[in-house]
């Protein structure tokens, strides 16, 4: 695999490179700068085609023979992070080679774009973390971006191009994941996804029914399922959430899975962030979990196996059905959302103007599908986490 170095990173290599290949294809050509995060030395690493990038954060001198491959286990990390079917990845890896050629940087373009990078990734500092040096925690969000590429003139296939005027082309924006995945789809001329994913039933605990059907990514973690449970219900990411995967035969915690730091465990309580723990790894070992979002409302959400799906065809959680409405943020829990229901039905209640009032400006609308669906492909890339 060719990786384009910046002078920065060859000088602290102590590399003296030669020019990149013209004929390197882009698609399985990498670049690389050497920059200080929170004055800890990161290596940026952007792919030349889409600008898709990942962070090796922490590098030390003995870390500098073995960049080579660590470089190659990052792109490998990243193509299993984007669900890239297994295939594919072992043919893109074999395309890349078991070694890396240190070059030069290709050109101004790519210089650019490993720029934006690096600009990037200075905005994510405090999302860093030094437990290991490839940042998985921020992938996805550091690469929900857009790269702008131009349009061919007019023209057509036989005759070509109509026109080589600059005002005939126009500027076209590609999300930086999806071009990733395109470049790989085209090279291999296949579907570009494909992966392990579980099947779960979701179920509020209310009196009236509310219930959602889903797939998600096994690769995904529990702190990315928070997100997708988030978009299935009215919630709006305003309160703490926890996951309780197992209990003792008295109720007490035995195995949470946090999204906060705890300052100290129970006695008996393992305690994990939920960020470091992928669904694999509970499901299908567990067919019964609990997911608690908001401890004063305490909403308690019971999430049951359903079964395994291979060879899922992409790379975000669908929502298969749906039945019931959620209720708002801050309804005073179950009891309150009763209530607020009891109001809503009835226009002669004294409450009923101010209640009527506050539950529009909530914003919580009916479950629409297809809305819901739209909000699943990208949730887990929008936010810190």
């Amino acid at each position: 695999m060719q990786v384009g170095c910046t002078k920065k990173l060859l000088d602290y290599m102590g590399l003296k490179a030669e020019p990149a290949d013209p004929e390197a294809d882009p698609v399985l050509s990498w670049s690389a700068n050497s920059i200080t995060i929170n004055h800890r030395r990161a290596i940026i690493a952007g792919n030349d085609s889409s600008r898709y990038g990942f962070i090796l954060y922490g590098i030390k001198s003995k870390d500098k023979k073995n960049l080579g491959r660590l470089l190659l286990d990052g792109v490998r990390a990243c193509l299993e992070a984007e669900c890239i079917a297994p295939e594919l990845i072992h043919r893109y890896m074999d395309d890349c080679g078991a070694n890396v050629t240190f070059t030069k940087t290709p050109g101004s373009s790519v210089v650019a774009r490993l720029n934006k990078l690096c600009l990037s990734a200075s905005y994510i500092a405090e999302l860093l973390t030094t437990e290991q040096l490839f940042q998985q925690q921020i992938l996805l969000r550091f690469n929900n971006d857009y790269i702008t590429s131009k349009s061919e003139p007019p023209g057509d296939y036989k005759n070509g191009p109509a026109s080589e005027s600059p005002g005939d082309r126009k500027r076209i924006y590609h999300n930086v994941y999806t071009k990733f995945a395109d470049d790989i789809s085209q090279r291999y001329g296949a579907h570009p996804y494909g992966c392990n994913a579980v099947e779960l039933e979701v179920e509020l605990e209310l009196e009236s029914l509310c219930r959602r059907r889903i797939i998600v990514p096994s690769g995904y973690t529990f702190r990315q399922l928070h997100l997708v449970l988030q978009n299935l219900f009215c919630w709006q990411r305003c309160h703490l959430h926890e996951f309780s995967i197992e209990r003792y035969p008295n109720g007490r915690l035995k195995h949470t899975l946090v999204g906060h730091p705890q300052e100290f465990d129970l006695e008996g309580e393992t305690t994990q962030p939920d960020s470091s723990v992928q669904l694999s790894e509970i499901f299908p070992h567990y067919d019964h979990i609990i997911y608690t979002y908001d401890y004063g409302d305490d909403w308690t959400h019971h999430i049951r196996f359903v079964g395994i799906i291979n060879n899922y065809d992409k790379n975000h959680a669908v929502c298969l059905s749906g039945e019931g409405d959620a209720p708002p943020e801050d309804v005073g829990g179950a009891p309150g959302y009763a209530r607020l229901l009891q109001v809503l039905a009835d226009p002669e209640d004294p409450d009923y103007d101010n209640l009527k009032a506050w539950y529009e400006w909530m914003h919580c609308r009916p479950f629409d599908l297809d809305r819901v669906n739209s909000a699943l492909q990208h949730c887990v890339r929008s936010y810190d986490y």
